[in-house]
């Protein structure tokens, strides 16, 4: 009774508007309210059956709490299911890429590209969810200026930046931070670096480097990609000027060197380098450097996990004219396990799949981690074994961490390349212990490995 008596005390002394507020905050009432009445229309079919699965409310918390979740729905249901999401959205899941091939191409005019809202900043948004009528041209440009020379001509000074950070690393150089915290600021400054040289071609040593760095740490403040708010509202027109200033000064300024956004600049009159273009390549660099950490951190476990790859891998390095195939090789198993786990997709409108009904509001999501654990492709799935990528090539049907449609990532040969260099500096000049570790951890997007993981990295003897 003492419960009713302080409902109805709150009741008694608040208006009407209180009433409600406080009742959507105790009870989620249009949350419970939203998956009742999902469940009644999936038991009765009406307005049409919906695919098999689970409307239970505990989904997300089991999803984002176990990274086995989907695979055992994968078994109970079929690749096709579905679940009630924390945001009170029904949520379709696609498993295999060849049915997420069918599904994207079927019903593309009634499915979006999911991503960060960004069109305060950029208002024809970023290229990942940009207007299919404009999103050709962009990124028809972007490929243009991304091309495979970019990254061999920029890679004496990634290395440097790769090797400048692990040096510092290795002699404990931020004593005041906890290891774990030390080992992710100085991946964030490599990736961030990385991206800048690559995208705006600023070198690190350049005085606008480190404005950028800073300008970058208020836009992104969280390790991860913030909406956008106050602070991204303030810090996005500062890094716009810097870019435009970049621009005026990128064939005469020895500080800035080659980039996607020189070769944007290059490629016609200056009026095509419009508020598109810079609004994208500054979010390039954004998006780019959290998924760029994050794939570093997951390499350095999976590396720290299994020394008998490190010791092959080493090995390679000592050759004369090593093979860099095994070090990319170590990025793509890496990015087949983790790192590379869903597509998303809202739906537009309702639609029909399959036999099934597919809501209007639904989120549809294309799993990359199941289908990249199918034993029928990959043996012996669970196993950290980058030879398998060396003994014979894999279809888009197989494997696909870029994506698989329209959208899919234009920075492939970046991130294997980078990735690679990163495996051949990391493994070839150093030597190191687990310092800390425990279960893997569900971050604000992705999995990621333990918040104490951290390594006590040591130059190599033989380096």
């Amino acid at each position: 009774m003492t419960s009713e008596r302080t409902l109805v005390a709150k009741l008694a002394d608040a208006n009407s508007g209180k009433i409600a507020g406080w009742l959507e905050r105790t009870f989620r009432i249009g949350w419970r309210v939203k998956r009742i009445a999902m469940v009644v229309r999936d038991a009765t079919g009406r307005p049409r059956k919906m695919p098999p699965g689970s409307l239970a409310a505990s989904c997300l918390r089991e999803a984002t709490s176990d990274d086995r979740f989907y695979l055992r729905a994968l078994k109970r249901y079929g690749p096709l299911f579905k679940l009630f999401w924390g945001s009170g959205d029904l949520k379709v899941c696609v498993v295999g890429f060849p049915l997420g091939h069918r599904l994207i191409n079927r019903c593309r005019a009634s499915l979006h590209p999911v991503s960060t809202d960004i069109t305060q900043l950029v208002p024809a948004d970023y290229l990942r969810a940009m207007d299919p009528k404009i999103h050709p041209h962009y990124r028809h440009l972007f490929m243009g200026a991304l091309r495979d020379d970019l990254i061999s001509a920029s890679e004496p000074v990634l290395r440097d930046i790769i090797r400048q950070e692990l040096k510092g690393l290795a002699s404990g150089a931020e004593g005041e931070h906890s290891p774990p915290d030390q080992l992710d600021l100085a991946l964030n400054r490599i990736a961030t670096r990385i991206l800048l040289k690559v995208v705006l071609g600023v070198r690190p040593e350049s005085a606008i480097a480190e404005k950028l760095e800073a300008l970058y740490q208020r836009l992104g403040p969280n390790g991860y990609i913030a909406d956008v708010g106050p602070e991204q509202l303030a810090a996005f027109p500062e890094i716009r000027a810097l870019v435009l200033q970049i621009l005026q000064s990128v064939n005469d300024d020895s500080s800035f060197s080659d980039g996607i956004l020189r070769r944007l600049a290059r490629m016609g009159s200056g009026d095509k380098v419009d508020d598109t273009i810079i609004g994208n390549a500054i979010y390039m660099v954004e998006r780019g450097r959290h998924d760029l950490r994050d794939l570093l951190r997951w390499m350095l476990k999976y590396l720290s996990d299994n020394p008998a790859v490190v010791a092959e891998v080493r090995a390679s390095l000592a050759q004369t004219g090593a093979d860099p195939r095994l070090a990319e090789a170590c990025v793509m198993e890496t990015l087949r396990l983790d790192q590379a786990e869903v597509i998303n997709r809202k739906a537009t409108q309702s639609f029909e799949f399959d036999g099934y009904h597919i809501p209007k509001g639904s989120w549809v999501s294309i799993l990359m981690r199941e289908p990249h654990r199918d034993p029928a492709n990959f043996a012996e799935p669970e196993r950290f074994r980058p030879q398998r990528f060396l003994e014979r090539s894999y279809s888009a049907d197989q494997y696909a961490p870029f994506g698989i449609d329209e959208h899919q990532c234009i920075g492939r040969f970046l991130v294997t390349r980078v990735g690679a260099i990163f495996v051949e500096e990391f493994v070839g000049g150093y030597s190191w212990t687990v310092a800390g570790d425990g279960p893997r951890h569900y971050g604000h997007f992705h999995w990621r490995p333990s918040l104490l993981f951290a390594i006590d990295l040591k130059r190599h003897p033989q380096a």
